[in-house]
């Protein structure tokens, strides 16, 4: 009977999976990153909470399909082109003043334990790139993952884990 009770659950639970972001742009070149992390005109700046505490759902971000080697943090050489378009747009005049939290997801391949820690390097590679090979200062990103917990698109293909192992950019400041 507990079994049966699972069962029911997970499947009602695949019925009503909701998605993190499905409107998520995802930018391959310098113009489309500037574009992506615009604040808009109605955001309020004033009196927020700076960090971390002060991300909210309306912040601008972007996401990237940075590839990483499997199981690993190291940063495929096909995604460098795409790491020095990012760094071009945070050293133009739009971003050049701007706060970056780099924030590292994966699919649900593994444990979430696990996909929870893989996150958080390959966000951490991102800024050790960007600051080491670009010369973006580190004080002005910052890193953190959510592993497996926000997905954009369901992990049951090939295709939909491709787009939920994506590093995502946010504007904070």
């Amino acid at each position: 009977m507990k079994k049966l009770l699972i069962i029911a659950l997970l499947i009602g639970g695949l019925n009503t999976a909701s998605w993190a972001d499905n409107s998520l742009q995802f930018a391959t070149t310098e113009a489309q990153f500037v574009q992506a992390l615009q604040p808009t005109t109605q955001r309020q700046r004033k009196g927020r909470n700076k960090g971390v505490a002060g991300i909210e759902e309306d912040d601008p971000k972007v996401g990237a399909l940075i590839q990483f080697y499997f199981d690993s943090a190291a940063i495929k050489l096909e995604s460098y082109s795409l790491l020095r378009e990012f760094a071009n747009a945070l050293q133009g005049a739009a971003l050049s003043d701007t706060t970056i939290k780099i924030v590292g997801h994966t699919d649900s391949l593994g444990t979430e334990g696990y996909n929870l820690a893989l996150s958080k390097r390959r966000a951490s590679q991102v800024k050790k790139i960007l600051v080491s090979a670009y010369g973006i200062d580190k004080r002005r990103l910052m890193t953190t993952g959510y592993g497996e917990y926000q997905p954009i698109v369901s992990n049951e293909t090939a295709a939909g884990q491709a787009l939920n192992r994506r590093v995502e950019f946010v504007r904070i400041e």
